[in-house]
């Protein structure tokens, strides 16, 4: 009976409980950690469109139109050019809106779907009414 009281430390089992209940613990926070990282990212996405989508407002109301805009011209080039997880492109400009692409750039390092991409569609602009449209975001491929 003496030796049994003197004895120190935890049972072979008791380690491997707590072994067991780390790795479920690390189960559940690994993915939602990525999933946090990966909207981190998309949040880029967003708001270098939202500078694209503000200079061609600013475009529409100096020049009646959206026809012949460029990244330069809606006056996002330093946001473009700063970009790190997407890449952009304007297009389908017409007198009466435009839309904007951001696909996923895993050239950095693979975070997001391949091909996985962030639209920005803006319809609806009228010079006569000096209405310069409104638009919607919608994601393809996450």
């Amino acid at each position: 009976m003496q030796l049994l009281r003197n004895r120190k430390g935890f049972t072979l089992v008791e380690l491997m409980v707590v072994v067991i209940i780390v790795l479920v613990l690390a189960g559940i926070a690994v993915p939602v950690y990525i999933h946090y990282i990966q909207e981190g990212k998309k949040s880029e996405g967003y708001a270098t469109i939202d500078a694209i989508v503000s200079g061609g407002l600013v475009y529409f109301q100096k020049n009646g139109t959206y026809s012949g805009g460029t990244i330069d011209n809606f006056l996002a080039r330093d946001d473009v050019d700063n970009a790190t997880y997407f890449n952009y492109a304007l297009g389908t400009l017409s007198d009466a809106g435009f839309v904007v692409t951001a696909t996923v750039n895993n050239a950095i390092d693979d975070w997001g779907p391949s091909g996985a991409t962030i639209t920005w569609t803006h319809v609806g602009a009228d010079v006569n009414s000096g209405d310069a449209g409104t638009g919607t975001f919608a994601e393809d491929g996450w």
